[in-house]
């Protein structure tokens, strides 16, 4: 995807995994829209993508690195301890833009 993700107001039951809150959505857009880290751009494409089915994104989430465990699961705090400087910069520019809820 290289189109800039429209930041949804609300997710339904079954977008996301189990677990998967509103503020780790707004974080996983925010890493799709503006990292530079492909990796982590990718996995987080991938989670907000509607065409990609729930049980695809549950059996990707398992195999995620902890950053990536912690967009989905954690919170902003913990997230930002474990991003790199790419990541980071994903972040502070989806604050800036007031898309990330905390």
């Amino acid at each position: 995807m290289n189109a800039k993700i429209d930041l949804r107001t609300y997710i339904t039951v079954g977008y996301l995994p189990e677990g998967v809150e509103y503020k780790n959505y707004t974080m996983l857009v925010a890493i799709a829209n503006y990292s530079e880290n492909n990796v982590c751009k990718g996995n987080a494409e991938m989670m907000v993508d509607e065409d990609v089915s729930l049980e695809r994104k549950t059996q990707v989430l398992w195999g995620m690195g902890g950053f990536m465990q912690i967009i989905c699961r954690g919170t902003f705090a913990e997230a930002w301890n474990r991003a790199d400087g790419k990541n980071k910069d994903a972040l502070i520019e989806a604050l800036t833009n007031n898309e990330i809820e905390l």
